[in-house]
């Protein structure tokens, strides 16, 4: 039996999240933190908007892993290897997130960015 959408859109958040940790720790920016952003992802076609930022990923990998400290290369990498657990197993849904889903996705997203703040306080500050 597959994955129920509330789920689903529970493990997007998760995603969401990896994604601006990754975004924070490598580039230093906050696009992702934006107020607004991530419910403009899952209400206006989730599967091509984290498809585009999934293709920057390896971007902020890089970006990290030529940054100092090391701490920051080690911390992107644990996130890019983090990344493939939170993509559903049958991908992520091509259509809007209803508002159960948007619920459940907020509630990941901030359960998973409470983890990584905490984690790596040191290289995720407040908003830039």
């Amino acid at each position: 039996m597959g994955q129920r959408r509330r789920d689903i859109a529970e493990s997007c958040g998760r995603l969401y999240a990896a994604l601006w940790a990754l975004e924070r720790i490598g580039a230093g920016t906050a696009e992702l933190g934006k107020p607004g952003h991530a419910r403009y992802v899952i209400t206006n076609g989730p599967e091509d908007k984290f498809r585009r930022l999934l293709d920057k990923a390896g971007g902020h990998l890089y970006e990290a892993t030529a940054r100092q400290p090391e701490a920051r290369a080690t911390a992107a990498a644990e996130l890019i290897q983090g990344i493939a657990g939170f993509i559903p197993a049958g991908g992520i849904p091509s259509g809007n997130f209803g508002s159960e889903e948007c619920e459940a996705f907020e509630h990941g997203f901030a359960e998973q960015r409470a983890e990584y703040e905490e984690k790596w306080k040191d290289l995720l500050p407040g908003e830039v």
